[in-house]
């Protein structure tokens, strides 16, 4: 079903990286998906973009990219224009791109049954040989249906809007587009939620403890979530671009 729009889309499918020098023989690095918008724009998760994924930490002293057909190419350096990491949208620039093959955002919410797929970067590995920056990129397609639409309220900051899909996605799958058959991107994924385990009440040395048991089931869930596309163009029409 999807075959034929992974040829397009994987056009404006980026791999990322972010790496940043800890100290003498220690580096940090982060990877993920990005997927242009906008001629020699991309957007990804703002957590991908920050040292241990953490927000709250730095931004990644470097930051390159490497779109699907130019895998084995040189990378392509990316400056950041703008992030919010409240609802985890980065905005980057690559100021003379290879290509400006972008995809179509869709502001319409998706009906809950649709079938969707996505395509990026997920479980790549990034090694440091010599000193020298080896990434390991697998191109990999998923796929999946809409499964919900849900708010989240967090008083006082405004709500946060989700996109869920019905199957749980690859590690390091986030930054990637969602997108439907025809092609429209309607969100990037930016989480999972994963089944969990009910604590089990055990005696130890300091009194009571909490332990996971894996013979008492807890919330069975495998659910991915998205930041709808809506919110993405309403964040980087606040800088000019035309989406």
């Amino acid at each position: 079903m999807f075959a034929q729009i992974c040829t397009q889309i994987r056009e404006s499918i980026y791999g990322i990286t972010g790496v940043t020098q800890i100290s003498k023989g220690m580096v940090n690095y982060s990877n993920g998906t990005a997927f242009m918008i906008s001629p020699g724009y991309l957007v990804t998760t703002s957590h991908g973009i920050h040292i241990e994924g953490n927000p709250q930490k730095p931004v990644h002293k470097h930051i390159d990219v490497i779109r699907a057909p130019d895998v084995g190419q040189s990378m392509e350096d990316v400056k950041l224009i703008a992030e919010d990491t409240y609802r985890d949208v980065a905005l980057l620039k690559i100021d003379n791109p290879r290509s400006d093959a972008h995809v179509t955002l869709v502001r319409d919410k998706v009906r809950i049954g649709t079938p969707c797929g996505s395509l990026g970067f997920p479980l790549a590995e990034v090694e440091f040989i010599g000193g020298n920056k080896h990434y390991h990129l697998t191109e990999r397609f998923q796929g999946a249906s809409i499964s919900a639409h849900r708010r989240e309220v967090n008083p006082p900051k405004p709500d946060l809007h989700y996109c869920e899909t019905d199957s749980l996605m690859y590690g390091g799958s986030s930054g990637c587009p969602g997108f439907l058959v025809e092609g429209d991107v309607w969100g990037m994924q930016t989480k999972s939620l994963i089944e969990g385990l009910k604590p089990k009440i055990v005696k130890g040395k300091k009194g009571k403890e909490a332990r996971p048991n894996p013979t008492i089931p807890g919330p069975r869930m495998a659910i991915s979530l998205w930041v709808p596309s809506s919110e993405i163009i309403d964040f980087v029409r606040k800088y000019g671009i035309n989406v």
